[in-house]
């Protein structure tokens, strides 16, 4: 593939690298993004004449010929050649990773391995012989570090101040949104940290270059592919710091528990090496099988590590854990529809970071005295600091409905009803919210209605009665009520399944117009303002409000994955993606509606695409559109790692991309349901032959993980069967029966 910015992360530990090679230089902290520093990282070799030959994140040397790079899920090569010797090059880093499994994926550590391979020919030229050994060499230069080279090892330590910072497109290098009176801060708090870059290979002695670099060099055997003789060594980092500000409670990296300074981690990370690559490789080939095209899987693997190096797993004390993610560029914590799209890796990978985020969103809400219930916040705080929302505004149908949600389907997706009792008292007052919001009776909330599509027209943004929230106020009030009957609070139970069929007959009646659904039924501007400015939206009719939108079916998605009954008209909802994906359809992606001429939500575009195979409508697939905004965005002069949107936003390096797990549960269309009966189903294409690996219903401890295979006769079975599945569309073995 391309050269292009890439990240690679570890899951909770904030240990990041960020490769940018159209600027020569690597972003590194052991903080990760936003706390990171440009590193000088010469990596190479050096032919006869004394040529250094490097990878594209030095400064110094010429780069090799034709350099390339592979990802896989938890890994990245990056390679290139020299002419001059006839060999091949290759760097490959190592990310362990393996579900569900928090000591591998916590460790602060990446493997790190160099290779020299004899070649042949590039393109039409006849190589040399190759030599029988070549030199090859790591050095480092950082600003503000303290780096020293001893026999086997390079060390680096160095202070992190704890305040982020992003140098946005435009060239400012403030948080993006900081205004001018929000200056760095010279007294913010510092993180020490420690790294370590330890070889397992005899002999790598240390250099120092002219240009301050410090390092090690060994000579390596140059031979033929797969003869595994290759320079192995181990990056490690480690702060035993507080890392963030919890209501004034200080929290530092969860890790300190397992390792509490870098010798023990590099101790567990070189004895545990064989396994733990063990693991993550098993992963990463698990993954490889699934029928994913191109587009899917560069955008799946960019996202999953840009999710990563957002994720801050910390200790409070002994017995209290925080799991929080950032919101990319914005720095925002723990913003709630950011992780309603995120459920989906949860769902497939990990349930319990799940439940602990419905923990940390249940514990920071807003009384409301006109409805008598809470609101739930939009964020808890942005930087090193959690303590109260930092957005501009309020999203109270939106957060309250995402929760009941969430709650319900983690609940179904799991079994375990231990949420069911803890947030009955928060359900019903969520619940209560919701149901004052429809203020007319109408079925649409005409309170509390904005969103964070802060690059979206006021329809769409701002409106009273939108249709989308509608119908997930809906499913929310459905998700609340079977809750509450769990909890045996019955009557308010009733009170919300009564409120949400009433919702469905009106949504219905007053939404549909022909061929599609309004994006809002309220056409009148008056009283709405501008949520960033404060100014009040032009009087007058609302432009757009009978648009095609890409927003309808996002209440639908969960409530599909957990085999909760669909409600609203199957068929009016498969003409309207058809249609509302034809007129939004632009060219990297389809825009928030039919009159948007360039926005594009990348997660929102792939969540629509899910829902959209729950309700077997089949788009025409524009994955590479998706990817080609990914591409645009991280290469010559851009580095946005994966961004989510265009050119009039900046949702950059943003962990919203962890939607794209989803295809896991859309492709092979996976239904779960450990609440009522153990319910697992799926129902596949049956028009090519696919392995769909279900990672929801995997043993991850004992390495069983069932896949949904498609055979080239069209005949659907689960292989490696753990619990029973049921094949839907097809007749049970034995029978004439359709299931």
């Amino acid at each position: 593939m391309q050269l292009m910015t890439w990240p690679l992360a570890r899951l909770g530990s904030r240990f990041a690298l960020l490769f940018e090679p159209a600027r020569r230089q690597v972003r590194h902290s052991g903080l990760g993004r936003f706390l990171d520093q440009p590193l000088d990282l010469a990596v190479g070799l050096v032919e006869p004449d004394g040529t250094e030959r490097v990878l594209p994140f030095t400064e110094h040397g010429r780069t090799f010929h034709a350099t390339e790079n592979f990802e896989r899920v938890n890994s990245i090569t990056f390679r290139g050649f020299s002419e001059n010797l006839g060999v091949r090059f290759e760097l490959n880093l190592h990310s362990p990773f393996y579900p569900q499994n928090e000591r591998l994926s916590l460790l602060p550590v990446f493997y790190m391995e160099l290779r020299v391979t004899a070649v042949d020919r590039v393109r039409l030229r006849q190589m040399p012989n190759p030599p029988e050994k070549v030199k090859l060499f790591i050095r480092m230069r950082r600003p503000d570090t303290e780096i020293h080279a001893e026999p086997g090892q390079i060390n680096l330590q160095y202070d992190v101040p704890l305040q982020p910072e992003h140098e946005s497109a435009c060239g400012s290098d403030r948080p993006h949104g900081s205004t001018d009176d929000e200056p760095r801060d010279p007294n913010a708090p510092v993180a020490h940290v420690v790294e370590t870059l330890r070889s397992l290979n005899d002999n790598a002695q240390p250099i120092e270059d002219e240009h301050g670099g410090v390092g090690l060099t060994l000579d390596l055997p140059v031979t033929d592919e797969g003869s595994g003789v290759k320079w192995r060594l181990i990056w490690a980092a480690h702060t035993a710091d507080p890392v963030l500000d919890y209501h004034g409670e200080p929290a530092r990296l969860r890790y300190v528990r397992h390792w509490p300074d870098l010798d023990a981690v590099v101790k567990e990370a070189t004895d545990r090496r064989d396994e733990n690559l063990a693991l993550s490789r098993r992963f990463e080939k698990l993954l490889d099988q699934a029928p994913l095209n191109r587009s899917r899987w560069h955008l799946l693997i960019l996202a999953f590590h840009s999710y990563l190096s957002n994720t801050f797993w910390c200790d409070l004390d002994e017995d209290r854990e925080l799991f929080t993610v950032w919101e990319g560029n914005y720095f925002y914590h723990a913003t709630l529809d950011v992780g309603y799209n995120m459920s989906l890796l949860y769902f497939c990978l990990w349930p319990r970071l799940l439940k602990l985020s419905l923990a940390s969103w249940s514990a920071h809400h807003s009384e409301h005295e006109a409805s008598g219930g809470v609101i739930l916040w939009h964020d808890h705080g942005r930087g090193m600091k959690i303590g109260a929302p930092a957005y501009d505004h309020s999203m109270p149908v939106e957060e309250n409905s995402d929760f009941l949600l969430l709650v319900q389907s983690y609940v179904h997706w799991t079994g375990d009803t231990e949420p069911i009792a803890q947030y009955a008292p928060l359900v019903r007052s969520l619940a209560e919210y919701l149901l004052w919001t429809d203020r007319d009776e109408s079925g649409f909330p005409s309170e509390g209605s904005a969103n964070t599509l802060d690059d979206a027209s006021p329809a769409v943004q701002m409106a009273r009665k939108q249709t989308y929230l509608a119908i997930k106020r809906t499913t929310a009030l459905e998700a609340a009520a079977d809750l509450l009957s769990r909890a045996e609070d019955i009557e308010m139970a009733e009170r919300c399944r009564d409120a949400a069929a009433a919702a469905v007959i009106r949504v219905e009646r007053d939404a549909w117009l022909d061929d599609h659904y309004a994006v809002c039924i309220d056409r009148d501007s008056a009283a709405l303002y501008d949520a960033e400015t404060g100014e009040a939206i032009p009087f007058g009719e609302l432009t757009g409000w009978d648009d095609y939108s890409l927003y309808t079916t996002n209440g639908l998605l969960l409530p599909s994955l957990v085999a909760q009954p669909q409600p609203f008209d199957r068929h009016r909802l498969q003409v309207d993606l058809l249609n509302a994906h034809r007129e939004t359809l632009r060219n990297y992606g389809c825009a928030h509606t039919s009159s948007d001429t360039s926005n594009v939500w990348i997660s929102q575009n792939l969540w629509r695409d899910f829902a959209a195979r729950y309700l077997h409508t089949e788009l025409t697939e524009i994955d590479t559109r998706y990817w080609d905004l990914l591409v645009y965005s991280n290469t010559h002069d851009q580095s946005f790692g994966y961004i989510d949107t265009y050119i009039s936003n900046e949702l950059a390096f943003n962990p919203r991309g962890a939607s794209a797990f989803g295809w896991f549960l859309a492709g092979p269309r996976l239904v779960v349901d450990r609440l009522d009966g153990e319910y697992f189903a799926v129902d596949p294409d049956r028009t090519y032959p696919q392995r769909w690996p279900l990672l929801a219903l995997a043993d991850w401890e004992a390495g069983k993980i069932p896949v949904c295979v498609v055979d080239p006769e069209g005949k659907v079975f689960i292989e490696g069967e753990i619990e029973p599945v049921k094949v839907l569309g097809e007749a049970p073995r034995g029978s004439d029966l359709i299931g």
